[in-house]
C-alpha cells in the first residue's frame, strides 16, 4: 500500500499538504535557478533543472496518488470537486517551474546588466507571491479540523486577500522587467527577445497560478 492511500486511512487533507510539500522542492529551486541563468553559468543552470524535473515528477506522482484515492463517499467539510480543483492549481504551480527551467535550458542567451535588477525583482516579487500561496495550504489540515469555518477561517481568508496583493506586485513588477527588455531591444537578437518574452511569460504563470490555488481556497471556506 503506498504512503499517499495509508494517509487517507485518516483524511484526505493530509495528503494535499504532502502534495503542497512536493511543489515546494520544485519552486524552492527557481531562484538558484535564475541566478545561475543570471551568472551566464549554463551549466549548472542545466544541473538545477534536471532537480526541477525530478521534483516535479514526484509531485505529479502524489497528485496521480491523491485522484485515485480520493474517497466519494466519505464526509468531507468541503467538496469532493473543490478538492480536486485546488489540487490541480497547486499542482500547476510546479508545472510553470518546471516550463521555466525548459526555457532556460534552450539557449544560453546574454543578460543585459540593465535588465538584472528589474529581473531579480521580477522573480522576487513571484516567490513571495508563491510563499504565501505556500502559507495558506499550509493551513489546510486547521482547517480541517474546524470544518472549514471559524477564527480559523477568517485567518486564512485575510491571507487570501493578501496573496492577491502581492500578485499584484508581481503583475508590476512583470510589466518593469518587460518594458526594460524592450528598451533594450535594439541591442538583442531576434530570438532572444522572443526567449525572455516567454521567461516573462512563464514566471508570471507561476504567480497566476498561486493566486489561483489562493481563489481555490476561498471557494472551499465559502461552500463549507
Amino acid at each position: 500500500m503506498s504512503i499517499i492511500s495509508k494517509l487517507f486511512g485518516k483524511s484526505p487533507f493530509e495528503p494535499l499538504y504532502q502534495h503542497m510539500l512536493k511543489v515546494k522542492e520544485c519552486v524552492d529551486l527557481v531562484e538558484p535557478l535564475m541566478e545561475a541563468f543570471l551568472e551566464g553559468k549554463q551549466d549548472k543552470v542545466k544541473s538545477i533543472a534536471k532537480k526541477i524535473f525530478k521534483a516535479e515528477h514526484d509531485a505529479d506522482l502524489v497528485k496521480k496518488e491523491i485522484r485515485g484515492h480520493l474517497p466519494k463517499s466519505i464526509f468531507l467539510p468541503v467538496s469532493r470537486g473543490d478538492i480536486l480543483r485546488f489540487l490541480k492549481e497547486q499542482d500547476n504551480i510546479a508545472d510553470s517551474a518546471e516550463d521555466l527551467a525548459a526555457l532556460l535550458i534552450l539557449r544560453k542567451m546574454p543578460v543585459p546588466e540593465e535588465l538584472k535588477a528589474d529581473l531579480k525583482d521580477f522573480v522576487k516579487k513571484v516567490l513571495e507571491t508563491y510563499e504565501m500561496t505556500m502559507t495558506i495550504s499550509s493551513e489546510i489540515k486547521i482547517l480541517a479540523e474546524t470544518s472549514f469555518g471559524g477564527a480559523e477561517a477568517h485567518k486564512v481568508m485575510d491571507m487570501i486577500e493578501q496573496l492577491k496583493e502581492e500578485e499584484f506586485e508581481a503583475d508590476k513588477a512583470q510589466m518593469r522587467a518587460a518594458k526594460k527588455m524592450f528598451s533594450l531591444e535594439k541591442k538583442l537578437d531576434p530570438v532572444s527577445v522572443m526567449m525572455w518574452t516567454h521567461i516573462f511569460q512563464e514566471l508570471g504563470t507561476l504567480a497566476n497560478h498561486a493566486e489561483n490555488a489562493g481563489d481555490q481556497m476561498r471557494l472551499m471556506l465559502h461552500d463549507s
